[in-house]
């Protein structure tokens, strides 16, 4: 006698699962959702950093690939986390749903290959058309940007999105894959039954809290995939409005623009090796255009900050050598304020050894592994503009400032003395509240001609750094949103589910005594198991990782313009949504239920 699976039984599997997708759209449907999304958001995002960091690298030749992609390697981590649980969850509870349709295939002998097989082309079938749709509107949405589309990138960074969707799809399917092939008929054909029975073994009395943690805990694993979705949403999306609204916009801005300076002027200097040398010994920085600024109408004061390059070998270690700059103080009485020990470098009449003040937190001092004290003296070969001098430098300061990577500070005075160039780089101009916008616009047109002037004005860098940042969480929630909808999508197919599998439950409590009340209650209290529980977690675990976060971000040098803010309307608005969701689903369940009298639950095989 010949089995029916004892041959090449290829297209038998693919029909069985093409049955097995009409047969459960509803299913199919909240998997295909979770696909989409995450193929349209792995896409748009990918495409839109890439497409950035081109842009980056040409306008402001800064390379910035690899934050780019940690940045990129933390949303794929994400997808995998949130996204695959959330299908890994949907196709497990499709399979308990599905155990006599397995028993029956494994009693006509179909193999574990086979039934594994079947459950594969069921992904293939039905996961090809939802990525392709959310790759190519992840695309589509990135043409529409005001950004600039690199084609060739672009559609690289599409390929590389639709083959990681699919990976995790594939790794989703995997467990449920074996766990509906490891089924014995016989098991396979008690499962439901069994899972009844022990929802009500050594239940003398029931009451609709009682019998909705008996429920919630009768599929711990399923429970789990549920609760962890949630959870890892919530945290994500906690974390991510932590950071945003961590941002200070305006301190953001206000960090180069010196002594509350409203417009500051720079060597338009490029990444050319010493291009802002020979700019210097061509300096536009000129007294007469000095006088011309300080008689318009509004200008307080002029900060010059003055720069020369020199190099520094470590004592014992002639083979270290370092180049770094030697800056001028901005500010006397504002850098005054950041000393940690020592004082400043005043000291007009001595010019054989020149007092500098160091910064003990900047990154280049600690690579240089130089330990200074107070007092201590080190010598230096300074680039003078014309020629290379060897100087002597007495240590007379320390600051900590992390936000700057400049080492060596001093007076403006003793670099005028060291150079043999106009060694002035920028110009900060401060100006009265009431004549800013006037007295910029007439210093932005005096410089107009002067190519060799980078003009800054801090009411356009704020202006355009707020709509920037406006546009930023606009996406940013965008993308919060999608990602939320992995979990929701999740509970609302457990929640469904549990449903649709416990009408006959349902139907027999009421034929034994209990109301539609409380069959409702008991969905209900269950319910809010799964949505209070997963905010909860969300709460627990998300708001002390957003502090952590944004705390160890503005401990990065530059970095300092991120100060955590509690979330209070974020935290009011996500427990809305929570409530508002979970009365949506009750009610869904209760028209659910609506649908059959208790005779036909009773009558129908599950």
């Amino acid at each position: 006698m010949t089995w029916p699976f004892e041959n090449d039984t290829h297209k038998v599997e693919k029909k069985l699962a093409t049955q097995s997708l009409s047969a459960n759209k509803q299913r199919n449907f909240l998997a295909g959702i979770i696909m989409f999304i995450a193929s349209l958001l792995l896409a748009f995002s990918t495409i839109l950093l890439c497409n950035a960091t081109i842009d980056t690298q040409i306008i402001s030749r800064v390379d910035n690939t690899q934050e780019i992609l940690s940045v990129i390697l933390g949303i794929a981590i994400v997808l995998l986390l949130t996204a695959g649980i959330a299908i890994k969850n949907i196709m497990y509870i499709s399979i308990l749903q599905r155990t006599r349709e397995f028993a029956q295939l494994r009693t006509v002998g179909a193999t574990y290959r086979q039934i594994k097989a079947v459950i594969h082309n069921e992904r293939k079938q039905l996961s090809w058309k939802y990525i392709l749709g959310g790759l190519l509107l992840g695309f589509l949405f990135n043409c529409v940007l005001p950004l600039k589309l690199y084609l060739v990138p672009s559609v690289a960074c599409t390929l590389l999105s639709g083959a990681f969707v699919w990976f995790i799809v594939f790794w989703s399917f995997r467990t449920p894959a074996k766990l509906a092939a490891s089924l014995s008929p016989m098991a396979a054909l008690r499962t439901e039954e069994i899972k009844s029975a022990k929802i009500f073994k050594k239940s003398s009395r029931i009451n609709p809290n009682g019998l909705a943690k008996k429920y919630f805990f009768s599929n711990r694993k399923k429970a789990f995939y549920t609760l962890l979705s949630l959870v890892l949403s919530g945290v994500l999306v906690f974390v991510v409005f932590s950071v945003v609204s961590a941002i200070d916009i305006k301190e953001l801005v206000r960090q180069p623009y010196y002594e509350n300076s409203s417009i500051y002027l720079k060597l338009n200097s490029t990444a050319a090796e010493n291009a802002t040398l020979e700019l210097m010994k061509d300096s536009p920085f000129t007294e007469e255009l000095k006088a011309q600024i300080e008689n318009i109408s509004g200008v307080t004061e002029i900060y010059p900050s003055k720069k020369l390059d020199c190099e520094i070998v470590v004592p014992g270690q002639p083979e270290n050598r370092y180049e770094l700059s030697i800056n001028s103080i901005v500010g006397t009485t504002s850098f005054e304020t950041q000393l940690v020990e020592g004082d400043m470098p005043y000291s007009p009449n001595t010019n054989s050894t020149i007092p500098i003040v160091i910064n003990r937190a900047s990154p280049y001092y600690e690579k240089t592994g130089l330990s200074l004290s107070l007092g201590d003296h080190f010598s230096a070969s300074v680039n003078t503009g014309m020629s290379t001098k060897e100087i002597d430098f007495s240590v007379c300061g320390f600051i900590e400032n992390k936000d700057k990577g400049s080492v060596f500070y001093t007076t403006p005075e003793y670099l005028d003395f060291l150079a043999e160039i106009n060694c002035d780089l920028a110009w900060y101009i401060c100006t009265e509240d009431m004549q800013t916008k006037q007295a910029v616009e007439e210093i932005k047109a005096l410089v107009a001609s002067d190519n060799r002037i980078n003009t800054s004005i801090f009411a356009d860098d704020l202006s355009e750094y707020q709509a920037y940042f406006y546009n930023a969480k606009i996406v940013v929630t965008a993308v919060i949103v999608l990602i939320c909808l992995f979990a929701f999508v999740n509970l609302l197919n457990t929640c469904i589910t549990n449903t649709v599998i416990r009408r006959h439950d349902y139907a027999l409590l009421e034929a034994a005594g209990m109301t539609k009340v409380q069959i409702y209650q008991t969905q209900s209290a269950e319910n809010r198991i799964y949505f209070f529980g997963s905010l909860i977690g969300s709460c627990v675990v998300g708001i002390p990782l957003g502090f952590l976060l944004c705390n160890k971000i503005a401990e990065i040098p530059g970095l300092s313009y991120i100060s955590y803010r509690f979330l209070w309307p974020f935290l009011l608005l996500y427990f809305v949504l929570v409530f508002v969701v979970h009365i949506v689903v009750t009610v869904y369940q209760r028209h659910i239920l609506a649908k059959q009298s208790v005779v036909e639950r009773i009558k129908a095989i599950e």
